[in-house]
Formats: C-alpha cells, structure tokens, sequence
C-alpha cells in the first residue's frame, strides 16, 4: 500500500463552512438543516488511542482491536482504528504522531504517516 492518505468523506455547513466527522442534520455551531458531504485529505495528528480487548457482541470477530482518535488537518477530530494492532505501549504510536487514513471501507482505518502499512 502506498503512504498517501487516502480523502475522507465529511460534513460542510452550507451556511456557516463549518466542517464536522457526522453523522448529523444540523449545523453544530449555527444550527442550519444545510449539511453537505465534502471530501478532505484523511492526514492529522495521533491523539489518544485504546486496546479493546473484549470488543462488544458485534465486534467480537474483530477483537483485539485498537481505537484511535485523530485530529484531521482540516480541523475535524475523527475516531477510527489503528490499522496495526499494538502489542503494548512500546510497539505503539507515540501520541502526535503523523497519522494518515488508510482504510475507508467499513471503518475508518489509520496508520503511522510514515509506514507503507
């Protein structure tokens, strides 16, 4: 797999340009019913990441997965999973790493910027 990010799909406000990771109808900062699907470049920064080591019922087959919080460059906070599944703190991201989105079919996916995972 290569190392660019792949585009993520999110909401814009067609009234205020405020974007958001939705689902949602309305606008959260001016309230507007005009949310519109635009497309960003999934690139950001490793906020806090989770083991789940006991998934619930719908996610057991995944388990041990890893849950991962990333601010976007764009300025939107998506939540994901680590594409690669860290052992513990040491084979893991460090928190601020330079993360890129590289999964979108079914959940959204992140890997380190600079791995060819």
């Amino acid at each position: 797999m290569s190392s660019a990010s792949l585009p993520v799909a999110i909401l814009r406000c067609a009234a205020c340009g405020q974007l958001d990771a939705g689902p949602r109808e309305l606008c959260p900062t001016c309230h507007s019913p005009d949310m519109e699907p635009v497309t960003v470049e999934g690139d950001g920064a490793l906020v806090s990441w989770t083991l789940v080591r006991r998934p619930p019922t719908r996610f057991q087959a995944d388990g041990p997965y890893a849950v991962a919080v990333v601010d976007l460059d764009c300025g939107v906070r998506l939540t994901g999973r680590l594409a690669h599944v860290p052992v513990d703190d040491t084979d893991a991201p460090p928190l601020g790493a330079r993360m890129r989105v590289c999964d979108t079919a079914g959940i959204t996916q992140f890997a380190p910027a600079d791995s060819g995972r």
